[in-house]
């Protein structure tokens, strides 16, 4: 209806632009908002405020995947475990719906909200190891009790490797005139042919753009219109790793007190990945993403540009523990 959306009633009018009045009096009956053929529109046209079924926790996911794992417990105290993730996750429900996260779209086209989850990851795979050092009682190596045993016996040095795919964009337009009645997410289609990157998004220019504005619908666009695009876009975030790797000593104090002092390194290498994969943010974009994508943000700093979110930098910890 457009423009016809902002038509307002007047005392004694039945119908306005095909509309018929919800109830007796609707033109004298809002005090905050205009008796709008808009909210006339509505479930509830009596109710002001955005009304979110936030008891409407339905949905419908579908996961297909190819799953391998090999673990293997190798003599001389070395244990691995590889596993192997091909997948994909489609649905319409990736947040429980409630006035902080509504419903993309109209509650009355579930289908528009079907797509990629924003937590897709087609491709992960995951090596685990724990090796016992060769050193102290019952080792190959310093094979005695006493002070030796006691420094250089006991110890186990674990990891875990990850690599995967990278998650989906989700582009999003923060101009989106339709009326404030009807919750809405204006998103922007990409265009046929278009490459939505200038630059990789795992190596780039700071200075320029990584996302291709003129790639997807503008901004100008959205006028009583919700875009053609899906919920969450099918290109992707740069792919993410991860190495952590642990060192361990057990020391029997006695029969039944064990002290256990451990050491941990998260992010070993300290490797920086932008993307929003237990990322650290430092400003915040449509989807979580690393890079701004909003449409309806032009010029230096806006659409495409790093927003600077980036994983988490090395972490070391110390502890210690002790069983009985």
């Amino acid at each position: 209806m457009g423009a016809q959306l902002n038509d307002e009633f007047q005392p004694g009018d039945t119908e306005v632009d095909g509309v018929p009045v919800p109830f007796p009096d609707f033109a004298h009956y809002h005090d905050r908002v205009p008796p709008s053929v808009a909210q006339a529109l509505l479930p509830f046209p009596q109710y002001c405020n955005t009304i979110i079924g936030i008891n409407e926790n339905r949905g419908s996911s579908i996961y297909h995947a190819v799953q391998l794992k090999a673990e293997h417990r190798f003599s001389k105290g070395l244990w691995v475990l590889v596993s192997y993730t091909n997948s994909k996750l489609i649905t319409n429900a990736d947040n429980a719906e409630s006035v902080l996260n509504p419903t993309y779209f109209s509650p009355y086209e579930i289908k528009h909200n079907r797509s990629l989850a924003l937590e897709d990851v087609p491709q992960a795979l995951n090596i685990a190891y724990s090796y016992e050092l060769p050193f102290g009682r019952g080792k190959s190596y310093l094979n005695q009790g006493g002070a030796m045993n006691a420094v250089f016996g006991g110890w186990t040095v674990n990891g875990v490797y990850r690599v995967q795919s990278g998650i989906p964009f989700q582009i999003g337009s923060s101009y989106c005139n339709v009326p404030s009645q009807f919750v809405a997410f204006c998103s922007p289609a990409l265009l046929p042919g278009a490459n939505p990157f200038l630059q990789s998004p795992s190596h780039f220019d700071p200075s320029l753009p990584v996302l291709n504005i003129d790639a997807f619908e503008p901004a100008s666009s959205f006028n009583f219109y919700n875009g053609q695009g899906p919920r969450v876009q099918n290109f992707r975030q740069s792919g993410f790793s991860d190495f952590d790797i642990g060192l361990s000593k057990s020391v029997h104090i006695t029969e039944r007190f064990v002290f256990e002092f451990r050491g941990d390194a998260f992010n070993v290498f300290n490797q920086h990945h932008f993307n929003s994969v237990g990322a650290f943010i430092q400003s915040s974009g449509l989807g979580g993403s690393a890079f701004n994508t909003d449409v309806a943000s032009p010029g230096v700093g806006g659409f495409g540009y790093w927003n600077g979110t980036v994983s988490p930098p090395r972490n070391l910890q110390v502890s210690g523990r002790i069983s009985f």
